[in-house]
């Protein structure tokens, strides 16, 4: 694996890792009255999405379990119909998904520190 898909993968790890940081125990409610948390989630979540976006499909296809096309759409939403933004759909797709995503992305760098 190259360099640059290396980074990307760690890109998508750590903001992971950030948004579910952010988000600690906050629920939607929090975040309308707390809008830096929100933001900063949002932020996290389409770079997420973005660094997904440019890994390469042979990439994609030997780490089938993570949610390549999910986090590509989820940053889409964000990006171009961000008025129509869920909180609630947010603060599930990091608590609900992230972990796993983080899980398989570990996995998939550790896999190719040889």
């Amino acid at each position: 694996m190259d360099d640059a898909v290396r980074i990307r993968l760690a890109d998508m790890r750590d903001n992971a890792v950030k948004a579910l940081a952010f988000l600690d125990e906050r629920e939607p409610n929090e975040l309308d009255a707390e809008p830096l948390y929100a933001y900063a989630i949002l932020h996290a979540v389409q770079i997420v999405g973005e660094a997904a976006r440019k890994i390469p499909d042979a990439v994609r296809h030997a780490a089938p379990s993570v949610a390549w096309q999910a986090s590509v759409a989820m940053r889409n939403i964000l990006v171009h119909d961000y008025g129509k933004v869920s909180l609630q759909i947010l603060v599930d797709t990091v608590r609900n998904d992230f972990p796993p995503l983080i899980a398989d992305l570990e996995r998939l760098l550790g896999e190719n520190d040889t």
